[in-house]
């Protein structure tokens, strides 16, 4: 690669300076002081615009229930529903009582807007029911509703009231009630006005935000109901109370959001100028980092990937403009031909010691089961005839051959394998007869799977030495299976391990092969020790209480198909 000798300047200068001068300063100054000034302005005119519209809100509000009070007030002072109870207290004529009072209300109250109807109610059972709508309501169903749920509610409530004023809110809406009093100062009826929330609330609903009207504990929001109070006062930023003698009212308003589009269109135009502006600005940047940043670091991803892939000793060509990635790509070329010549020698190295290594822990198992064979086979033949002998001699040959070698190979396919232990077995059964059980559950698709060499006869070995030549025979099971990319090896036979067994087992597994340690320890840690040269963390030797009188050794590593 040939060096740039043209001066440069740092990456990180050269990016900060862009950034800065053309987006982040400006563009973050004018956003930030814009937004703070837009939102204080509306701020300020909003809040002038709902104090002016809460003085003027109440002030409405009281001018319309004012009117409301005067107009409860005539009918008591006018004396015309007075007259007509008492005459009818004399002759008992309801049909004149009726049309008296229902004649005054039309005259009264029958041109009023603020009012939807207003109520007769009296005290005793008369049997009458006064009213008159406004002309803008029809139909039966508001009186028939009114006499049927409302009036019980209110004369209730009315008895305690003398001549004050009471507010009620049911079922959405709002009405005033005032006792009417005979000569003797006592209540006999009660005018009851359903208000029209539309005309009382109309300068409500022209606020801006929420707000709310209270009075006397009932709520009267924008949305024209009158119910019990459901919102608490501390929802609300403002709060304004109303002149209302022996009442109170009270206003709770809040701003509405901040929209800075929707209550400035102008500035949608504003900001439109100002990111045509910009946009040039911004993509000279962005294609200058992108040829000084974004590029350089593409190929030295490239090169990883290549490294990581094997390709060890590869080496990046391109000169980068910047003086940070130039030491890089030269520190990375320097890495990886380092890398290579290491991984080249440690490899060599390493292929010299397994095989040394293989070859030294494969060799012990030749007296391992040689001495304990020809003692086997020399008890034999002062027993029996030739025949058994030669048989047993064949047997011996196979395991021999096994330890011996010759042609070099260290790993076998499992079905030569499986001939070894057969070959065991069938010296070991000659020693122990029908009472060595053995069975089988080899897949057979496996094989030819590629095997360490001698890595199953040992267990089976060592199955037969430490349990079942102790119990005179039993049964031991010889299994092969593939799990998930791994090959499975198990022998399974009749036995117990205590507690003390498998401590021993387990620090025989972890322990480093000592030359003293006893023959009968020597097969299961040279099977250990040669997973581990072969196959490392993924290569793994098991020997566990597998039932009730059940142990099982267990070999796993990766399958080679």
């Amino acid at each position: 690669m040939t060096p740039n000798t043209r001066p440069m300047r740092s990456l990180r200068s050269r990016l900060v300076t862009t950034i800065l001068l053309c987006w982040v300063v400006p563009v973050g100054l004018i956003v930030a002081l814009a937004g703070f000034l837009l939102r204080h302005s509306y701020e300020n005119n909003m809040t002038r615009r709902l104090e002016t519209d809460a003085a003027y809100t109440l002030q409405q509000f009281e001018t319309h229930l004012n009117t409301a009070f005067t107009d409860s007030k005539a009918v008591s002072y006018d004396g015309v529903v007075r007259g007509a109870y008492r005459a009818w207290q004399q002759d008992g004529d309801k049909a004149a009582l009726y049309r008296s009072v229902n004649d005054y209300l039309a005259q009264s109250f029958g041109r009023e807007e603020r009012y939807k109807a207003v109520f007769i109610s009296f005290w005793n059972e008369v049997g009458i029911y006064p009213y008159v709508m406004s002309s803008g309501i029809s139909g039966y169903s508001l009186p028939r509703n009114y006499h049927r749920s409302t009036e019980p509610v209110i004369l209730d409530a009315m008895r305690e009231a003398d001549t004050a004023i009471r507010f009620f809110a049911i079922d959405g809406d709002l009405y005033i009630a005032r006792n009417l009093l005979d000569n003797r100062f006592q209540p006999y009826a009660s005018v009851v006005q359903l208000v029209d929330g539309d005309t009382l609330l109309e300068t409500l609903e022209a606020m801006p935000g929420n707000a709310r009207l209270s009075l006397d504990g009932l709520t009267l929001d924008s949305g024209g109901l009158c119910e019990a109070d459901r919102t608490a006062a501390e929802n609300y930023a403002f709060h304004f109370a109303g002149d209302l003698p022996d009442h109170t009212l009270t206003l709770d308003a809040s701003l509405p959001p901040f929209d800075i589009f929707r209550d400035l269109p102008e500035l949608q135009t504003a900001i439109l100028a100002v990111v045509l502006l910009v946009l040039p600005l911004l993509g000279v940047m962005i294609l200058l980092f992108r040829k000084h940043v974004t590029k350089p670091v593409e190929v030295l991803v490239d090169a990883t990937a290549h490294l990581q892939d094997g390709e060890r000793g590869y080496q990046i060509e391109a000169s980068p403009r910047s003086r940070e990635f130039q030491r890089i790509y030269r520190h990375f070329n320097t890495m990886s031909s380092e890398l290579k010549s290491q991984f080249e020698r440690s490899i060599l190295e390493q292929q010299t010691l397994q095989q040394a290594r293989i070859k030294a822990l494969q060799s012990q198992i030749n007296p391992h089961f040689l001495n304990n064979t020809l003692e086997v086979i020399n008890w034999e033949a002062r027993l029996s005839g030739d025949e058994r002998v030669s048989a047993m001699i064949e047997a011996l040959s196979v395991m021999l051959n096994a330890a011996l070698d010759r042609d070099g190979r260290g790993q076998i396919p499992l079905r030569e394998e499986l001939s070894y232990v057969d070959a065991y077995l069938y010296i070991i059964r000659e020693r122990l007869g029908e009472r060595l059980v053995i069975e089988r559950e080899i897949d057979e698709t496996m094989l030819d799977e590629p095997v360490p060499r001698l890595i199953l006869q040992p267990l089976a070995e060592n199955a037969v030495e430490h349990d079942l030549t102790a119990r005179h025979g039993g049964l031991m099971c010889l299994r092969a299976r593939r799990e998930g990319g791994f090959v499975v090896l198990e022998v399974e036979h009749e036995g117990t391990l205590s507690d003390e067994d498998l401590r021993q087992a387990q620090a025989l597994l972890c322990s480093v092969l000592n030359e003293k340690e006893p023959s009968g320890q020597v097969g299961i840690r040279n099977v250990k020790q040669r997973l581990d040269l072969l196959y490392g963390d993924k290569g793994s030797l098991s020997l566990l209480q597998a039932g009730p009188d059940r142990i099982l050794a267990c070999v796993r590593f990766p399958s080679a198909k």
